[in-house]
């Protein structure tokens, strides 16, 4: 579904005259950024009363690494304009000297493949939140540099919407995965309806005021492929609060009560999930696209 996000971002980025958002970085780009927000979500759960599993976690820091590797790589080949299976080691490491966030994402990545290993052989006893500092910090090093803006507040800003997005999405997918039972969501949905709230209201917030900067003018939204992406952003973002406020208020009174039987849960989940994926995908389209 994240992909289908990324192509409606190349199509209406087309429609714009921009160039195509769907390039050689843009796939891995994803697939980063789906392992990373996921691992947000997962180092999170003790704050809904639950544990995850370190075999979940392991196993997504080894997707996230090898897809920001492949990130990079592939933004290398770009920046040089070649092909990916062109470009030498020596060009690979002249470009990453430049600023290299898909690298530090990378890091942060194996960093929790380590953390994983490390509970699983060793029984060693570091907090699990420390999952979600060092995702956190990878999606917010390739977030800042994909929109460096001239404004001085502007990574203030697309720290707190990637984080923003982060929490609410990989969170909801971290419940599917770890959430068990009527009596788990009854415990654990409560509280993220809560919290989710407040990360919806970042969300919104930061992300139009990242438009009116980047913008600059009403007209650009009609008439610039960066502006087009905005709006299909924008449609799907209302549609996701539509949903998220319809759970809230039939979902969430109904796990309280026991009444929501653990598949009626990650069928409701999954289709939120479905129409996050497509706005994550659009962000993906929007943040390798020029104002």
């Amino acid at each position: 579904m994240m992909v289908v996000g990324l192509v409606a971002a190349a199509v209406l980025g087309a429609a714009g005259d921009s160039a195509d958002p769907a390039g050689a970085t843009a796939l891995p780009a994803v697939a980063a950024l789906a392992a990373a927000t996921l691992l947000v979500g997962l180092g999170g759960m003790p704050t809904l009363g639950t544990e995850p599993s370190p075999t979940a976690i392991g196993v997504t820091g080894g997707v996230w690494a090898a897809a920001s590797l492949v990130a990079a790589w592939a933004r290398a080949a770009d920046q040089v304009g070649t092909g990916i299976g062109d470009i030498g080691v020596g060009q690979f490491s002249e470009v990453m000297s430049h600023g290299a966030p898909d690298l530090v994402a990378a890091v942060c990545a194996l960093a929790v493949v380590g953390w994983a290993c490390a509970h699983l052989l060793t029984g060693a006893v570091v907090p699990v939140q420390v999952v979600a500092m060092l995702g956190g910090v990878g999606l917010v090093a390739v977030a800042i540099s994909a929109h460096p803006g001239t404004h001085a507040v502007m990574p203030v800003l697309v720290a707190a919407h990637a984080l923003a997005a982060a929490w609410w999405c990989g969170t909801l997918a971290a419940l599917v995965l770890t959430v068990r039972g009527r009596s788990g969501w009854a415990r654990s949905l409560p509280r993220f309806s809560e919290l989710a709230l407040w990360a919806v209201l970042l969300l919104v917030l930061s992300g139009m005021a990242s438009a009116v900067i980047e913008l600059g003018s009403v007209t650009a939204l009609a008439t610039t492929g960066y502006g087009l992406i905005v709006v299909g952003k924008s449609v799907g973002l209302c549609g996701l609060v539509a949903l998220a406020a319809r759970h809230r208020i039939t979902w969430v009174p109904a796990a309280v009560r026991h009444k929501s039987t653990q598949t009626q849960a990650i069928r409701r989940a999954a289709i939120q999930l479905a129409m996050m994926a497509v706005v994550l995908g659009l962000a993906v389209g929007l943040s390798v696209t020029a104002p």
